[in-house]
């Protein structure tokens, strides 16, 4: 699901994906939260090198249908009036950009997911921002470390961030509370409890599915999230050149994932249940009980607010297992300038994602979105710029207290920033999550053992790895 301005839930399911919302909003906690980071002071909308003549950008993957973009936009225009932003929203796509990079006409900024930069570095699609960062002494202390260490690719910096989606588990109170389990004693470490409280609140009518007692998003890409969780921290290796799925705990944490859906009439009921669910609505499987506990970034609660500001439910960080230590997948988008955009196209581009990313334009933004959503009746929800400051600002000064399970998740918001890690982001990044997602199914489903899936996501990810390294020109 991507926002209209470029902030991307990465891992919905294909159902989830088709559907569009506009859920997410500006947030600040009930009391100030102390950063994960120290902020920076605010970074000018438009300096160091900008064009003195009028120029026009092209910026893939920005739509402007939700008042938080039209206001950060507004801030950079007014800063940079010689510069017109011609916004084209939608997804981007790789052999679209690379086409337009071969024919000499690329668009001067695009916005992709984290996790593609790497690939749009590694074939040749995007350019390093470091002598621009330098020049500008422009500060990237001002953004979580995570997120800037996401968007380098062979020690050089590719982008700048923006947005971050962060996962919690989620526990719906009331379907607990009919069941007779306290919130309080769930311990996220404990896979076998946790397996045990999946099959305690799964409920079926016949042979039919009517709730889900634990999801483990598996299926979605989580394998990242369990694998670091079970122990094997590094499934691509940090030089991006080794995959490293056969580890034994990732087939342990395969297999844990496919014996806690099996207990649930398994994994092909638990789909096609999930196939009649209405994700952005009233009927959130989530709201309204037919999913008990699940995994899930923090702008659900967007999706929660608009039907019941008062929903219970109890939200953790998921942790290392046996253990009270978090850890938690981050994902999001960035900006950046594609290979051949120079001269003032260049600087012109460089003044934008500056201008984009700065404190004052996420502030304006959030307040923009506040307002929008004051004027409809609707209740401000969380958002996470990426921006130290702008996000204190948001939570802080901004976000008003809504209801004790929602200003609980807020609070939330520094210590899973302080936990988050991201996926391999390299040139293969989409291939090895497609390769992923079909064998983790695969083991799900039962159509592969575990083991059998490892080793097929192993022997795949590595072809993927060097085939890439052979393409000519790719770097």
């Amino acid at each position: 699901m991507q926002d209209s301005d470029g902030s991307r839930a990465t891992r919905l399911s294909r159902r989830e994906l088709l559907q569009k919302t506009a859920i997410l909003g500006g947030l600040a906690a009930a009391a100030p939260i102390i950063a994960a980071c120290t902020p920076s002071s605010t970074t000018p909308a438009g300096s160091g090198g900008a064009p003195a003549g009028k120029v026009t950008i092209r910026v893939w993957g920005y739509g402007l249908d939700d008042a938080r973009a039209k206001a950060r936009l507004d801030v950079f225009t007014k800063a940079n009036p010689n510069i017109e932003v011609q916004p084209v929203g939608g997804a981007l796509n790789i052999q679209q950009l690379l086409t337009a990079v071969a024919s000499g006409d690329p668009p001067e900024v695009i916005n992709p997911d984290r996790s593609e930069v790497g690939s749009w570095a590694g074939r040749n699609a995007a350019d390093p921002i470091d002598d621009l960062v330098s020049r500008d002494k422009f500060d990237l202390a001002q953004f979580y470390p995570a997120l800037i260490d996401q968007v380098k690719y062979k020690d050089k910096l590719y982008a700048i961030p923006q947005f971050a989606n962060i996962d919690f588990l989620w526990f719906n109170n009331d379907v607990l509370k009919e069941q007779g389990v306290d919130p309080a004693s769930i311990d996220p470490g404990n896979w076998e409890a946790l397996t045990a409280l999946g099959a305690k609140l799964y409920k079926k009518e016949g042979n039919n599915v009517t709730r889900t007692g634990f999801d483990t998003k598996m299926q979605d890409g989580r394998l990242w999230t369990w694998a670091w969780a079970n122990g094997a921290d590094d499934l691509i290796s940090k030089d991006g050149n080794t995959a490293q799925f056969d580890n034994p705990k990732v087939i342990e944490a395969l297999q844990w994932a496919k014996d806690t859906v099996e207990k649930q009439g398994g994994e092909k009921a638990r789909a096609a249940f999930a196939q009649t669910q209405n994700f952005f609505s009233p009927q959130n499987p989530f709201l309204i009980g037919q999913t008990a506990t699940t995994v899930f970034e923090q702008w659900l609660l967007g999706v929660l607010v608009g039907p019941n500001p008062n929903a219970n439910f109890t939200t953790v960080l998921p942790t290392l297992r046996n253990s009270k230590t978090p850890i938690t997948l981050q994902a999001g988008s960035a900006l950046a300038i594609p290979h051949g955009v120079k001269g003032d196209k260049r600087e012109a581009a460089w003044s934008f994602i500056k201008g984009m990313t700065s404190t004052d334009a996420w502030n304006a933004g959030a307040k923009a979105t506040f307002g929008d959503r004051a004027s409809k009746g609707m209740k401000h929800t969380p958002t996470i710029s990426g921006n130290i400051a702008a996000d204190q600002e948001e939570w802080n000064n901004i976000y008003k207290p809504i209801s004790a399970s929602y200003d609980a998740a807020v609070k939330l918001l520094p210590a899973a920033l302080k936990a988050a890690r991201f996926r391999y982001s390299g040139p293969v990044a989409q291939q090895v999550n497609d390769i992923i997602t079909a064998n983790v199914n695969d083991a799900l489903q039962g159509v592969k053992s575990p083991a059998d899936a490892v080793k097929k996501m192993q022997t795949d990810a590595q072809k993927a790895i060097d085939d890439f390294k052979k393409g000519p020109g790719n770097r």
